[in-house]
């Protein structure tokens, strides 16, 4: 229709950044150059990011250097699971040699943390890199001070444990530094803690001030080392600012709220009363839009054999827990569920064991990762990893490498 103006960029901007998904703005981006134009700058990606939330785009498996496993079909982010998989380095080739000392600890908004420690050295103290896979990018953290460090004595080991380059006496994750939608220069944080004899040891480190801190830790008799092994950390959850970690042994959370820069302990043994909660991947957190954390609980070891999945939710960690659902999953489950590897708006990301009577086949042995919707109680797969020996596994939601930005 001659005589119609043309539509400017910014109007444009705002009918793209109200597409439903990612998925979505990939497709209308193709369909002209000047779509194609304005869906990929800077500062349209900032801001569509911001609104949107993450794709699952496949399973990550930390063997030294992280193994990505993409989504597949007919899952709806294959496509872009695909795309990333071939585009990025997941075997993080481009950081200092030796590559087999690096093990992956963490990933977030698109960065991964990988710490390296050499054979003989120590495995609290490492080499810590924060790197960008997609563009191939890292930067080096300082080493934490030598006053800092002398708070640390005897750390007890968090994973591995045969005293090879695996083993880690540190967890070390990364948190949210603030928001950097508006700045040019990506920030993040790290943080990274010990358990030693009767004492937790935490330090902060942020991008901006390129310096590490302490953190004030908690006092609990839970994180007393009188046991044999010491203190171990589960599971590392996160939701709203707050990250979550069962006590091994007990029925108590670590709680680190980022917001405030402060640990807790919470006792949450009357919601796990008569549940035996052998692994840490039984429990795990989400967000919801409202500002509600929603805490799911996985009750395995029943004596009917079931899987029972229990819903809760609250405010602030130290409210009283609210029940919201309960879903029992098919009693074929019962004896293949083996935990919950991450969770994305309303679904549930699972690992279940083949059928028993597979399990003399070695082709199906292979780790199978499914997706659960929590609505209509329909499984999909997801994933599927060549090892029937995958101990770790989480799951990975981004951005097609078109709608990545440099996070380092």
């Amino acid at each position: 229709m001659a005589g119609l103006p043309a539509l400017t960029d910014d109007v444009l901007a705002e009918i793209l950044v109200r597409v439903p998904s990612s998925c979505d703005l990939a497709r209308a981006s193709a369909a002209c150059s000047s779509f194609c134009r304005i869906a990929t700058s800077p500062r349209f990606l900032r801001r569509f990011r911001s609104l949107h939330a993450p794709l699952p785009l496949g399973v990550l498996c930390p063997d030294g250097a992280a193994a990505f496993h993409p989504a597949m079909p007919p899952h709806p982010s294959a496509p872009a699971a695909r795309a990333l998989a071939l585009a990025a380095d997941f075997a993080f080739s481009f950081l200092p040699p030796p590559a087999r000392a690096w093990l992956l600890r963490d990933h977030r908004d698109g960065r991964f943390l990988l710490d390296s420690a050499l054979a003989g050295g120590s495995t609290a103290f490492t080499d810590v890199a924060v790197c960008d896979p997609l563009f191939r990018r890292y930067v080096l953290l300082p080493p934490i001070p030598d006053d800092l460090a002398a708070s640390v004595q005897n750390p007890y080991l968090q994973c591995g444990g045969d005293g090879g380059l695996q083993s880690r006496s540190s967890e070390i994750f990364l948190a949210s530094c603030g928001s950097d939608a508006g700045g040019e220069e990506p920030l993040f944080a790290v943080i990274w803690m010990a358990c030693c004899r009767g004492k937790l040891v935490a330090f902060f480190f942020s991008s901006e001030s390129q310096q590490w801190r302490a953190l004030s830790p908690p006092e609990h008799y839970a994180l007393s080392t009188r046991r044999v092994m010491g203190v171990r950390l589960g599971q590392r959850n996160h939701a709203h600012g707050c990250f979550y970690w069962m006590i091994t042994l007990t029925h108590r959370w670590l709680v680190l709220d980022t917001r405030r820069m402060e640990f807790l302990v919470v006792d949450i043994s009357p919601v796990l009363s008569g549940r035996a909660m052998m692994f840490s991947n039984q429990i795990i957190t989400l967000e919801s839009m409202d500002g509600w954390t929603i805490v799911v609980v996985a009750d395995v070891f029943r004596s009917d054999k079931r899987c029972v999945l229990y819903f809760y939710k609250f405010m602030y960690f130290s409210d009283r827990w609210q029940l919201q659902s309960k879903i029992n999953l098919p009693e074929e489950w019962g004896y293949r569920f083996r935990g919950i590897i991450g969770a994305s708006e309303c679904y549930l990301f699972i690992k279940l064991d083949h059928p028993k009577q597979n399990l003399g086949d070695p082709v199906q042995q292979n780790a199978m990762y499914f997706m659960f919707d929590i609505k209509t109680m329909q499984l999909g797969r997801f994933s599927e990893i060549c090892s029937g020996t995958v101990s770790e596994a989480y799951l990975y939601t981004g951005f097609p490498p078109s709608q990545s930005l440099p996070s380092v």
